[in-house]
């Protein structure tokens, strides 16, 4: 059967989704919300040294040039303060001469939108150094199309803390994300299984963010989130920093 050429049903859109704030890194392709394909990160190399040369090479294997893409989503935060910048910086770039909308997607939704429909509630929390955890509580929508509802969050806290604040919820939770390591192993919130990249599940929200009747999505702008200030900071200007 030949395809419709019903201009009222636009194809899906052809989105380049980009994870840099979580380890692995990984990249994304989809149409719409279906995921073509997707890499992840399996060697020792820096990131932006990484992400560079894969985006390159994942374009090339899938046979989609940057001119097919209709937009791009990244993750922004929170996450490592090096990987929010690279992550960003990277799709800008690659957005910037074609004037493609970028989505910035809050990491703690990606982590919650790549453990959707395994349970009732998802715990997304990532480990934030210094013995602190970024975390956020959601309730997946009843179908998978509908976007996700925060609960509570997102907030850095120590793992004790955040244990706490999810005693305040009495459905089935599932705690998922790199935090959960400095879960303590006596509690008893469930934990998910291996983790999963983030790229896919970071361009399945931003589709769902785009209307298939809009010619351009209203997207959160990718910006960095950051919860607490970088551990690193500039060395001070003697000049400038007299008390």
């Amino acid at each position: 059967m030949p395809a419709s050429n019903d201009a009222s049903q636009p194809a899906p859109r052809m989105l380049l989704a980009v994870d840099c704030a979580t380890a692995p890194p990984s990249i994304a392709l989809l149409r719409g919300t279906r995921t073509l394909l997707e890499w992840q990160q399996s060697d020792q190399r820096r990131t932006d040294a990484w992400i560079g040369a894969t985006l390159d090479g994942c374009l090339q294997e899938s046979g989609v040039g940057p001119g097919d893409l209709d937009g791009l989503a990244v993750t922004v935060g929170p996450g490592t303060f090096t990987g929010v910048r690279v992550g960003i910086a990277t799709c800008l770039g690659l957005a910037a001469p074609r004037k493609l909308p970028v989505a910035g997607v809050q990491t703690l939704e990606a982590l919650a939108e790549a453990w959707s429909g395994e349970a009732g509630l998802i715990a997304a929390c990532v480990d934030a150094r210094r013995g602190q955890v970024y975390g956020a509580v959601f309730r997946p929508g009843p179908d998978q199309a509908l976007p996700l509802s925060p609960l509570w969050g997102p907030a850095v806290e120590t793992p004790s803390a955040f244990v706490a604040a999810l005693e305040g919820f009495d459905e089935d939770l599932l705690l998922a994300g790199s935090g959960a390591a400095l879960i303590d192993a006596a509690s008893t919130v469930r934990r998910a299984g291996e983790a999963r990249p983030l790229a896919a599940a970071a361009g399945r929200l931003a589709a769902r963010g785009w209307p298939t009747d809009a010619k351009a999505p209203d997207w959160p702008a990718a910006v960095p989130l950051y919860l607490r200030p970088a551990d690193a900071q500039p060395p001070k200007n003697p000049l400038l920093d007299r008390r």
